[in-house]
């Protein structure tokens, strides 16, 4: 995509390529091995990221929010990670269509400069993914084995024996992170470690994003906002659990505008660190 952006901060007024955004900095060094992990939402001016019609049991990403821009910045992000983290209503939605395939980077011309940029850094072809599931009740998907992916499967200490034994006879391994239905931050951050994981792309939904940042396991935050107002009575935002206390408060480190996306409307891709909560 051979288009520029408005730098507005730092040192606003620069334009500059929007392709290779997310590759171009530098990834800040990390102490005592702890995986740096790193989010990324699109979301609207009003702040809906998904909405849901009535009728309908599943929220979606609303088309009007989709662009490709922000579809090339999600990829870039992904290209930078040793591992990424999804969930079992995810494998649901990839199984049934309702989502589209991001377990591994799209092979295509446009592409092309992602996997090369992970061959430059000595990277797999693909990152890891760790599936976390506090029932074990999802579909695995064929693109895993074909891709040769190292997947670990994680869980609490709620799912059924069957649900348990159905992964063990399928020859994968269950990862127990906890003592209660979800998996356990500080477990799931000590899992990571041992596995030597340096980079961790968190795609897994608000749920688990909010549990991380409570206990500062989160580093780094982007965001594209979309120039557009959707408003909705049935939607989900950013965060909707407790009332996060000094944790959830970010520096800005970089922003950047796109004045006009292919879809006739502007966006903001913003970056924030949690750094000042360390």
């Amino acid at each position: 995509m051979n288009k520029n952006v408005i730098r507005l901060y730092p040192e606003g007024g620069e334009s500059v390529p929007l392709r290779g955004l997310y590759l171009r900095q530098e990834k800040p060094a990390q102490e005592n091995n702890q995986p740096y992990i790193y989010a990324n939402f699109l979301t609207s001016l009003d702040g809906r990221i998904a909405l849901r019609d009535v009728g309908d049991e599943h929220y979606q990403l609303p088309d009007q929010l989709k662009s490709d821009e922000d579809f090339m910045l999600f990829l870039e992000l992904y290209a930078r990670a040793d591992c990424i983290i999804t969930h079992g209503g995810y494998m649901r939605a990839l199984d049934t269509g309702r989502l589209g395939n991001v377990l591994q980077l799209p092979e295509s011309s446009t592409t092309q400069y992602l996997h090369d940029w992970r061959h430059q850094q000595g990277m797999n072809k693909n990152p890891d993914v760790v599936i976390i599931s506090g029932s074990l009740d999802f579909p695995w998907h064929s693109s895993l084995v074909e891709s040769e992916q190292t997947v670990h499967i994680a869980t609490g200490d709620k799912a059924s024996q069957a649900s348990k034994q159905y992964w063990l006879d399928a020859g994968h391994q269950i990862n127990q992170l906890g003592e209660q239905q979800l998996v356990d931050a500080t477990c799931l951050i000590k899992f990571l470690r041992k596995q030597g994981y340096r980079s961790v792309y968190l795609v897994a939904g608000p749920d688990l994003l909010q549990d991380l940042i409570e206990h500062d396991y989160v580093q780094s935050f982007y965001i594209t906002m979309s120039h557009q107002l959707l408003g909705g009575s049935d939607f989900k935002s950013l965060l909707s659990g407790e009332v996060l206390d000094k944790s959830g408060r970010m520096k800005l480190n970089s922003m950047y505008m796109d004045v006009e996306n292919l879809n006739a409307l502007g966006q903001w891709y913003v970056e924030f660190s949690f750094e000042e909560n360390k």
